[in-house]
């Protein structure tokens, strides 16, 4: 499923507009296709974050396809780390 994420972001006071078209699995799209964007569109904005240096980043509007806003969705989602399976 290809859907069309826009994001605003604030950057340090600097706000910016972005957005792209992104592939979202169908199998994850069908179960909760909200989530399922929500998903792409945070691993994106990590990207983001990426290219301004890892500034404070506040994310204030989250869009697919124009008219489903899943802002809160986005910020809610928490990166899954691996974990340590060190012998200590």
């Amino acid at each position: 499923m290809k859907v069309v994420i826009q994001t605003i972001l604030n950057v340090e006071g600097n706000r910016g507009f972005r957005n792209g078209e992104f592939h979202v699995k169908d199998s994850e799209f069908k179960k909760d296709p909200g989530f399922a964007v929500a998903v792409v569109a945070f691993e994106w904005i990590q990207q983001q974050k990426k290219e301004t240096g890892q500034r404070d980043t506040i994310i204030e509007e989250v869009i697919w396809n124009e008219k489903n806003d899943i802002t809160q969705i986005v910020r809610e989602i928490e990166p899954v780390l691996p974990e340590d399976n060190l012998p200590f």
